[in-house]
């Protein structure tokens, strides 16, 4: 669908930090799924044998560049910001990429 808007998260959370983090992050796609009709996909992944430490990681299909812009704005994206923060729970900033598919199939 042209216009739409692929993203993938990486989040690094700091050491003894990965199930809060990992609890949040659930919560949050849960939100999205349930108030994001627009978003056609919003899927959270976490590494399991990562040396030094897992990270999650978000694979994400906004519709348009406005439903991407208007889910930072959200009331439980800006709390978990703000929660991510106060209890100092990543040991690496966010890392957003915004992507674009090149080759390979999403589905059979």
């Amino acid at each position: 669908m042209s216009g739409q808007v692929h993203v993938v998260a990486i989040i690094t959370p700091a050491k003894g930090k990965e199930a809060r983090v990992g609890q949040l992050l659930t919560d949050l796609a849960n939100k999205v799924k349930q108030n994001e009709k627009d978003v056609p996909k919003y899927e959270l992944f976490e590494q399991y044998n990562g040396q030094g430490g897992n990270v999650f990681v978000v694979e994400e299909i906004y519709n348009n560049q406005a439903v991407y812009d208007a889910h930072f704005k959200t009331d439980y994206f800006t709390a978990l910001g703000e929660t991510i923060q106060k209890e100092g729970l990543l040991a690496a900033p966010l890392d957003i990429k915004t992507i674009k598919p090149i080759g390979g199939f999403a589905s059979r």
